[in-house]
């Protein structure tokens, strides 16, 4: 699937929203993300980060659409022994939409999310030995698959557990990410 055919399907999962009741509401998000199969054997199981943008429609009955930005990172990860030493970070950025469902009909209380992104993942590795040193950085772009549920505790504030299955350099880069949601 191209770059553009996913563009296109995320704009025709927006187009509805745009007759929105009310209008668009802007937003940030931050949390942590808890490493999950091969990404937490490349992280040494460290617990990351996360920040984003995001814009909220509420076209009807409880229904909402969320194109949303996010940057993940993890901290560096290094290991020595015998005069080597090698060190990886791993972080990512992500663009997408997420459907939400609100259990009562309205933006508020509790819901459940689905969402589908596009995922650049970047590697950056560096080693040295006896003095010499070596570094390279990978970036690879996949798809981002998202679910998860949430709690919408008043018009601005929230909380949200979602799972995020991806994939990177023949490795599952899945994620548990639990967070804030902040609405203007």
């Amino acid at each position: 699937m191209t770059i553009r055919a996913l563009i296109l399907a995320a704009a025709a999962l927006v187009a509805p929203a745009l007759s929105a009741q009310e209008g668009p509401r802007f937003g940030l998000q931050a949390g942590l993300n808890l490493p999950q199969s091969d990404l937490k054997d490349a992280v040494d199981s460290k617990v990351g980060l996360n920040i984003g943008a995001q814009v909220t429609f509420n076209p009807t009955g409880g229904h909402m659409i969320r194109p949303r930005l996010d940057y993940t990172w993890f901290p560096e990860y290094s290991e020595s022994a015998f005069g080597a030493s090698a060190s990886m970070k791993i972080s990512n950025f992500a663009l997408g939409a997420d459907y939400l469902y609100f259990v009562d009909g309205k933006p508020q209380g509790f819901y459940v999310t689905g969402g589908l992104s596009v995922v650049r993942w970047k590697m950056e590795v560096s080693a040295s030995y006896l003095g010499s040193s070596a570094s390279a950085s990978e970036d690879t772009t996949k798809l981002g698959l998202a679910a998860g549920v949430g709690y919408q505790f008043n018009k601005t504030v929230g909380a949200e557990v979602r799972y995020l299955k991806s994939r990177a350099w023949d490795a599952d880069m899945d994620i548990i990410q639990v967070g804030a949601t902040f609405r203007f």
